[in-house]
């Protein structure tokens, strides 16, 4: 007997630049199975969608509508933080039954996976046939089997690119020290991405001025004592500092110190706050020694928050590419049979980027963390290999071209400078 009924769309979680182009490529494979499908539904605002029975007709839509809405950012169904709770249950399948949902593509990170594995065991125990495939989606890059998520490409694009800049800001000057905090609760594949900046620029193995010169993951235990070490010994060298953090070293420091609200999966939401960023600056400001005939120390920190995920244009090709890959693939594989599974990317050998789908069972990846691999941290623990590299590079897509000037006949180093009296 073959299996009829609508499909229906949930994004779910933080949204990335690329989670449309997931959508917009669910739309155009579901239009190969019209025996199958008759009708795609979006749930309004993830799952309060489905509670509140605000469903979308994305069957209706214009298909042309769906070439700028896969390369616009934000989630375009609109999204939710909300964990099904044994009281939704009854009300969620109610609504299925109500609008004949057979198909189910919720496209969010881990805890959305958790949520769909819920969903699916509830489906057992009601006997209501149902299929079910989790579409990978988060810019922390840290769901476990598929080589990487979609959405964590653009990021890495875009933090590279905001880092390059921040770091000729910050050469501009002697005795300028900036902290960086970006996303990352428990992975640090972003703070990581930052990186990539030393890479587009000219002369990167003849000048170690380039930025940025320290980066903290939450896999390193974070050591007060070292990161005073680290920067003083940076500043030392070089007269300054553009430093990378990823937010989930609060953890280490005490968490209460810097969180604010927490959503309903326990997670502490680190960038709704700047404290993490001004303890590290107040930390610098009071142990550095540096050379006051520069003047005096310039610290600041920025929270960068949700604009790493959000710039419009500069999503990564190749993330569009992967995002859609993975949306139009669900389809072709639901059709078939599958269910209760995510569509994971697998990168083929070779030395010119390319992936393919697969699949992996829910329970690998609800309420897990993939961490980045120690043999991606360098020996300082401040820092990334080239192996990192050689994986992130091809996601990112692009790398800022820069350049500036190296002077290379000084006088006198910077320490050892004194400013003349009046």
């Amino acid at each position: 007997m073959i299996l009829q009924g609508n499909a229906l769309i949930i994004q779910s979680g933080g949204p990335t630049a690329v989670i449309n182009q997931s959508l917009a490529g669910i739309m155009g494979a579901s239009r190969d199975y019209p025996d199958k499908i008759q009708r795609v539904l979006g749930a309004y605002h993830g799952l309060h969608g489905v509670l509140y029975e605000n469903l979308i007709d994305l069957s209706a839509e214009d298909t042309r509508v769906w070439r700028t809405i896969a390369v616009s950012p934000g989630a375009a169904l609109g999204s939710a933080r909300i964990k099904p709770r044994h009281s939704d249950l009854d009300r969620i399948f109610e609504v299925f039954s109500a609008h004949n949902i057979k198909f189910v593509f919720y496209n969010g990170g881990n805890d959305s996976a958790e949520a769909a594995q819920l969903i699916r065991e509830e489906a057992n125990k009601r006997n209501y046939d149902v299929r079910i495939l989790h579409i990978p989606k988060t810019i922390d890059n840290d769901l476990m089997v598929t080589d990487h998520c979609p959405g964590y490409g653009s990021v890495a694009k875009v933090v590279s690119h905001i880092i390059a800049g921040d770091d000729l800001d910050n050469r501009s000057f002697f005795n300028s020290v900036k902290i960086n905090v970006v996303m990352g609760r428990h992975a640090g594949w972003i703070a990581a991405a930052t990186a990539i900046a030393k890479k587009g620029h000219i002369d990167i193995e003849d000048d170690d001025e380039v930025g940025p010169h320290l980066i903290y993951l939450p896999e390193v235990e974070f050591n007060e004592k070292k990161f005073h070490a680290d920067v003083q010994k940076t500043y030392n060298r070089i007269g300054r500092a553009t430093i990378v953090v990823a937010e989930g070293i609060a953890d280490q420091l005490g968490e209460e110190k810097f969180a604010g609200e927490v959503d309903e999966f326990g997670n502490a939401l680190l960038s709704s706050s700047g404290k993490l960023g001004d303890y590290l600056s107040n930390l610098i400001k009071k142990n550095l020694v540096y050379n006051s005939a520069f003047g005096k120390l310039r610290c600041r920190a920025d929270t960068l928050g949700y604009l790493q995920r959000s710039l419009a244009g500069m999503a990564s090709a190749s993330d569009q590419a992967d995002a859609f890959l993975v949306g139009s693939m669900a389809v072709h594989y639901m059709m078939k049979g599958e269910s209760d599974k995510m569509v994971t990317l697998v990168r083929l050998p070779g030395s010119t980027y390319k992936c393919e789908t697969s699949l992996c069972d829910l329970k690998l990846v609800a309420q897990k963390t993939k961490l980045m691999p120690r043999s991606m941290i360098n020996k300082e623990e401040n820092g990334v290999t080239e192996e990192f590299f050689e994986y992130a590079l091809p996601l990112a897509d692009s790398v800022p071209e820069i350049h500036a000037l190296k002077p290379k006949h000084l006088k006198k180093h910077l320490l050892d400078y004194v400013r003349p009296e009046k």
